[in-house]
């Protein structure tokens, strides 16, 4: 199984517009591996993206992506589903336009929950399903869909909340000719491990707030922290978690500008958990499992 970190960034992208920091600037003046966009992952043995942020389009232009089948939704925050009209571009008729509907449209699948709080800020029905832009699909925690060319995908779905519903935040486990990778993009604080499989091959996996940038400066202030640390998922609880599930490989994306860290800074960082298999992703990065 192939896949492609179409971006690693998360809601705040590098570089920032106007800041010109440690890390922005080389990002502005080079590009990449400094720079990040949104995070999207790209399955190629399903030919299905993994959440869609605002800077979609520019990132299957830039990775050259020809077909897009399937659209998987983590969840609600707009920095996953802002992008999501790139469904007009996916399957379009040639011209001239007879009518709205795609030829051949993706398919956008996400949890019930998901659509519901989606629909609640975008007129999903009107812009998107009435219009044939997309075919829509709901799949559950624990809920397995076939995609074709023996690949099968489960929900693997965690509340984003105590006590929320458990499709709130959703991962998704790829498997194809015995090989497993989990794309889990945010929101993993109250994921219960024991639903991730033991012989997990790879997980894509959120990589948590930091407390401190790499020169030990205070991120957040005490309260600020005290606050997001009770529903954000921290650095720390990554590297727990993936001790408990103990994957083969790990490559860590949603890399925030606010982590204030280079390249070769997240590289030395992962080298302390070398027995851990734990990677920093970075925009384009090719994975193969």
């Amino acid at each position: 199984m192939n896949l492609t970190l179409l971006g690693s960034g998360g809601d705040s992208q590098t570089p920032m517009p106007t800041c010109d920091c440690r890390v922005c600037a080389p990002a502005r003046e080079e590009g990449g591996p400094h720079a990040r966009l949104g995070n999207s992952t790209f399955v190629h043995d399903a030919d299905a993206v993994v959440d869609a942020p605002e800077s979609i389009w520019a990132m299957l232009n830039r990775q050259d992506v020809a077909d897009v089948d399937y659209i998987f939704i983590s969840h609600h925050h707009m920095d996953h589903v802002g992008g999501l009209r790139v469904v007009q571009a996916i399957g379009r008729p040639e011209f001239p336009i007879a009518d709205w509907d795609n030829v051949d449209p993706a398919t956008v699948v996400m949890s019930e929950t998901t659509y519901d709080r989606i629909a609640a800020s975008l007129d999903i029905e009107a812009e998107y399903d009435d219009r044939g832009y997309a075919e829509f699909e709901f799949i559950g925690d624990g809920e397995t869909m076939a995609l074709g060319d023996g690949v099968e995908v489960t929900g693997v779905g965690a509340p984003m909340d105590p006590g929320g519903p458990e499709d709130a935040a959703m991962g998704y486990l790829f498997r194809s000719d015995g090989s497993s990778a989990l794309v889990s993009p945010d929101e993993t604080t109250f994921l219960d491990p024991a639903k991730v499989p033991d012989d997990l091959d790879l997980w894509v996996k959120e990589c948590g707030y930091f407390r401190e940038t790499g020169d030990g400066e205070p991120i957040m202030s005490e309260e600020l922290w005290a606050q997001e640390r009770e529903h954000q998922t921290t650095f720390d609880q990554t590297v727990e978690q993936v001790r408990t599930v103990d994957p083969d490989r790990t490559v860590l994306t949603e890399i925030e500008e606010i982590y204030r860290r280079r390249p070769e800074e997240y590289a030395d960082l992962a080298a302390e958990y070398g027995e851990l298999g734990i990677e920093f992703g970075r925009d384009g990065m090719s994975i193969e499992v």
